[in-house]
C-alpha cells in the first residue's frame, strides 16, 4: 500500500470510528510495520503475529478515544504494540536466546543496511543490553520513529528520552566493540 499522508490518515482514523472497511485501510497500511517491529522484538514468527493481531484487535475496540494530540495513528498504535509486548514478557517471562535471533529476518530499513556488514551483530549485541535500552534502540533505529514519538509510546519525556536513547547508545557501542574488537566503526552514530 502506498504512503497515506497525515490528512488522509485523519480523515481515515475518522471514518474508521463509523466504519470497519476503514479501519481496515489502516490496518492494511500499518500491519507490515507493527508486524515488522514486533518480530524484531519477539524473533519468532507466531509469537509476533500473535501480539500483532492483539495489538490491532485492541486499535479496533478503542479507536473511538483515539485524539491527534500532536502524534499520528501510527504512534498510537506503535504504544499498543508496545504494551502488549510488554505484556507478553511479564505473562511468558519470555528470554530469547541467541539461537533464536539467527532466525529473524534482516530489517529491510536501508539506512541500517548501509551502516552495517552483518545485521546479524546487531542482534547479537542487543540481547545483552536492558530491555527498555533494546526498546528504544529498535523504535528510533528499525522503526525510524521520531524522539517525540518514540516518548509518547514509552511513556516518558522526551527530555528522559534523551537522555535514555544516549544512554541506550554508549551501552549498545560498549557491547558492540567487546563483541566484535576488530571492527573499526561503530554503528549507530
Amino acid at each position: 500500500m502506498q504512503k497515506i499522508t497525515l490528512a488522509e490518515e485523519k480523515i481515515l482514523v475518522e471514518k474508521a470510528k463509523e466504519s470497519l472497511s476503514a479501519f481496515s485501510k489502516l490496518y492494511e497500511y500499518y500491519l507490515p510495520k507493527i508486524y515488522s517491529y514486533l518480530l524484531n522484538r519477539v524473533g519468532d514468527k507466531k509469537t509476533a503475529e500473535d501480539i500483532t493481531s492483539e495489538t490491532f484487535l485492541k486499535a479496533m475496540k478503542k479507536i473511538d478515544k483515539f485524539k491527534y494530540q500532536g502524534f499520528t495513528f501510527g504512534s498510537w498504535l506503535y504504544k499498543i504494540a508496545h504494551n502488549s509486548l510488554c505484556d507478553y514478557y511479564k505473562k511468558n517471562k519470555a528470554i530469547i536466546s541467541l539461537d533464536e535471533i539467527k532466525n529473524v529476518p534482516e530489517t529491510k530499513n536501508p539506512d541500517i543496511l548501509e551502516k552495517i556488514d552483518n545485521n546479524h551483530q546487531i542482534r547479537q549485541v542487543l540481547q545483552y543490553l536492558k530491555e527498555d535500552y533494546q526498546q528504544i534502540l529498535a523504535l528510533k533505529f528499525f522503526e525510524n520513529l521520531s524522539n517525540p514519538e518514540i516518548a509518547e509510546i514509552l511513556g516518558i519525556t522526551v527530555n528522559s528520552l534523551n537522555v535514555k536513547l544516549h544512554r541506550s547508545i554508549e551501552a549498545f557501542r560498549k557491547h558492540y566493540v567487546n563483541l566484535f574488537p576488530k571492527e573499526k566503526e561503530v554503528i549507530l552514530s
